[in-house]
């Protein structure tokens, strides 16, 4: 209803009905004020008071971080985190809008969400998966210490078969992520060398510890 800039001025009414009809959720609405006195729009963060709950009550402490590129006439990023519910499902827990991905967006964003999902304890026991942005990964490291912050083997992948091509290359990196212990993790690393030394270089330069079932601190149940 009305052009994108009229309704980004209703955030203010939008955040008072969220309030009004869903007692308990989170919203925070920050602003840039200017010296002629305006305000303009920074960032919004969004959590539902039912998903606070469902997610503590239900889901595994598995969380995933991601963003996207809003591509219209007020741009910006979109933040978004989700979950996995008891029949493996997706389960959204919080999103928000901000004008760029970086670390002070991206802990902005994580602290407001450890204290919605009560994590009070640096994040032990939480296991997070995200791809490799800078700025996330450092983010992480300052709000949830504890945690243990997986990588997201796609990504990973999806950069690697850009030099290294084949399905001999697909088989053996599925393989080493899907590892489930160390020794049978650097065998297959071996393999990968034979075919081409710095394919392994490569895939050690991002930590392939951090996407491999074989370096799992905790026990999770995975069900593909």
């Amino acid at each position: 209803m009305g052009t994108i800039a009229e309704n980004y001025a209703r955030l203010w009414s939008y955040g008072e009905e969220i309030r009004r009809s869903n007692p308990g959720s989170t919203i925070k609405i920050c602003v840039d004020s200017m010296p002629d006195g305006r305000n303009y729009f920074s960032k919004k963060y969004i959590c539902f008071a039912s998903v606070k709950e469902g997610w503590r009550g239900g889901c595994r402490r598995i969380i995933n971080l991601d963003a996207c590129f809003l591509k219209n006439f007020c741009q910006g990023e979109l933040l978004c985190v989700v979950g996995r519910d008891a029949n493996n499902g997706i389960f959204p827990i919080a999103w928000a809008i901000v004008f760029v991905e970086n670390k002070e967006n991206w802990k902005w964003f994580l602290e407001t969400l450890s204290e919605d999902l009560q994590c009070w304890n640096d994040g032990n026991g939480l296991v997070l998966i995200s791809d490799q942005h800078k700025g996330l990964i450092e983010a992480v490291k300052e709000v949830f210490p504890a945690a243990e912050h997986r990588q997201c083997a796609r990504h990973i992948y999806a950069n690697f078969r850009k030099r290294f091509i084949g399905s001999k290359f697909e088989n053996l990196f599925w393989k080493a992520r899907k590892a489930t212990i160390e020794a049978q993790f650097n065998v297959i690393m071996k393999k990968i060398g034979k075919l081409n030394p710095e394919a392994v270089v490569h895939l050690m330069d991002r930590d392939p510890k951090t996407c491999s079932l074989a370096f799992l601190k905790f026990i999770i149940l995975v069900i593909q």
